[in-house]
């Protein structure tokens, strides 16, 4: 809707604003190559511009790619205090299609803005495996992994091998160890955490500033922490309260972490996520499990990015 004209202002006062308006905006002139053209001064220029606006002169409409759903992408963003959030609709409703389009998304992003000097942990699972396929671009930066894993037959490399793709594809490197996620007790977490090729790496992620990260909800095949331990701890962690983990972190309902397991996991803890500058979740997968296991960990204060794609948000957003 096109406003009142500014008081004091002619109509060619305001057709000038318009044409200043035009070369500024759409042409990208600078302010101090207009007033050369129009023979003004460029303080006249800002005037005009100011006025342009006022007018209502200038509509700036922003436009999202058609893969993307901005909308839902900020409602997420807005209800859950978010540094960013995006929405992607992927081709097909399979759930490896919607992981497929999450991981190649997530790719991009961090050939956007990550750089050089970053310290970039990776989760291991699924959804990061692809993402790391689809890394090219020369970041030139250091990958940390973020726990040890237990290998899994759909999952394509340990996370040593990830990380250590993920420096190889983008020329950048690496700080591994090999553990599992969790073990039996906290003896055996301490020994293997004092190891000085695991204690080298651990140390590595108090200096993170970037993290990438899937959501697991407490489910069978649905939680990489899950999978790795025995099903009476996995039962009796539910009991606790637990409905969703990040990479080894459990977290409640309510986003609160839940203590049960931090002694015996080998990795990143929720403290040096949370100092870390941008914690990008992933999320995908069955939808009924990861909406609740989603807006648990976006709760957390975890994890400032979220990337999902449209089934998973809208139910998201449902959830009270």
């Amino acid at each position: 809707m096109t406003k009142a004209p500014v008081r004091g202002t002619t109509t060619s006062g305001l057709a000038l604003a318009a044409a200043v308006a035009q070369r500024f905006h759409m042409e990208g002139q600078t302010k101090v190559d207009i007033a050369r053209d129009l023979g003004i001064s460029r303080f006249k220029v800002a005037r005009l511009l100011t006025d342009a606006a006022d007018a209502g002169l200038v509509q700036i409409r922003v436009l999202v790619p058609p893969s993307v759903d901005g909308e839902l992408g900020e409602a997420l963003r807005t209800r859950f205090g978010l540094r960013a959030a995006y929405v992607v609709r992927a081709e097909g409703d399979s759930v490896p299609a919607r992981r497929r389009a999450v991981a190649q998304f997530t790719a991009g992003l961090l050939e956007e803005t990550v750089l050089p000097e970053d310290v970039v942990g990776l989760a291991w699972g699924r959804t990061v495996s692809q993402l790391v396929a689809a890394l090219s671009a020369p970041l030139r930066t250091r990958f940390v992994q973020l726990a040890g894993a237990l290998p899994r037959p759909d999952v394509e490399g340990s996370a040593v091998d990830l990380v250590r793709r993920a420096a190889e594809a983008t020329g950048s490197g690496a700080a591994t160890f090999y553990a599992p996620l969790a073990v039996p007790d906290a003896a055996t977490a301490d020994s293997l955490r004092s190891q000085p090729e695991i204690a080298h790496a651990l140390a590595e992620l108090d200096t993170l500033t970037r993290a990438v990260v899937s959501v697991g909800a407490w489910r069978q095949g649905e939680s990489t922490a899950l999978d790795a331990l025995d099903a009476g701890t996995g039962a009796r962690l539910a009991r606790a309260g637990v409905v969703a983990e990040v990479t080894g972190v459990l977290v409640g309902a309510d986003g609160g972490e839940v203590a049960g397991l931090a002694d015996r996991v080998i990795g990143v803890t929720g403290e040096q996520l949370r100092r870390a500058g941008d914690v990008v979740a992933m999320s995908c997968g069955e939808v009924a499990a990861r909406a609740p296991a989603t807006a648990a960990v976006l709760r957390s204060g975890l994890v400032t990015t979220l990337v999902t794609h449209t089934e998973l948000a809208r139910e998201v957003l449902r959830l009270p």
